[in-house]
């Protein structure tokens, strides 16, 4: 029978975040509903041998090294089957047990994309605020392709596509291509939603965190590609702009 959502997790020696996300996927209670994907890039921390003791739990596991992040979740994305793909890399979480239940009945109605909150989380899961709180961009009640042109209000991790319009990851990107994939897919304007759901939460510190300055320049790169290099440089002193005032708490009064 086909499921649902195939959820996709990326690991590399980061069992404890492993741990984490396996936890938040087999506790949904509509876990019947999720295809669980689980691509390891030949792990040396014992995450081989734990996802092993779990694997009446895991649908497709595969083990083996890869090219980097977007190699790997290219290899999810091909190996998943179900209508919709969702993205929950090891250390980030599905955001509480009824997620995917409450999900569900979006994925009923034929939605090509759902999308919702996301709480970023430290590495010992600890809870940092909500991003549509801790950034001055609202959360979109629809996407569009001009709705990141002013920032990210959207993490990867809270984003659901149907699998038939979900392009492969860009590698030539190693920071940024997440981004660039969700543009790609709005740019083929799909019916979208808003859950109203916080749907994960996102460990902060990883890859893009610890390449900061390479990650930006990706991210501008992305954003120039798409929305063109002069509107791009334009809406790029606005956003310095707006985050100076929300920095200073005007922002939130004049917003």
């Amino acid at each position: 029978m086909t499921k649902t959502f195939s959820v996709v997790t990326i690991n590399y020696n980061n069992l404890n975040g492993l741990k984490r996300t396996v936890d938040s996927v087999c506790s949904q209670t509509g876990f019947e509903s999720i295809e669980f994907v689980v691509v390891d890039g030949g792990s040396t921390d014992g995450s081989l041998q734990y996802l092993q003791t779990i694997s009446d739990k895991i649908d497709i596991l595969i083990s083996e090294k890869d090219k980097g992040i977007y190699d790997a979740m290219n290899k999810g994305l091909h190996a998943a089957t179900s209508e919709y793909v969702w993205f929950v890399n090891s250390g980030d979480a599905i955001y509480g047990n009824s997620v995917v239940t409450n999900l569900l009945k979006y994925a009923k109605s034929g939605f090509d994309v759902i999308f919702g909150d996301t709480m970023f989380i430290d590495s010992k899961g600890i809870e940092l605020g909500l991003i549509s709180k801790l950034k001055p961009q609202k959360l979109s009640q629809k996407l569009n392709p001009n709705s990141f042109c002013f920032g990210m209000s959207i993490c990867h991790q809270s984003f659901i596509t149907k699998k038939a319009i979900a392009p492969e990851y860009n590698t030539t990107f190693r920071q940024a291509s997440d981004i660039d994939w969700i543009l790609n897919i709005l740019e083929s304007n799909p019916t979208n939603v808003n859950s109203g759901l916080i749907i994960s939460a996102f460990e902060t510190g990883g890859s893009s965190s610890q390449n900061e300055k390479k990650a930006w320049k990706e991210r501008y790169q992305v954003l120039s590609n798409h929305y063109g290099v002069l509107t791009n440089l334009l809406n790029h002193v606005f956003i310095v702009f707006r985050r100076v005032l929300f920095n200073m708490g005007i922002w939130r009064n004049v917003h």
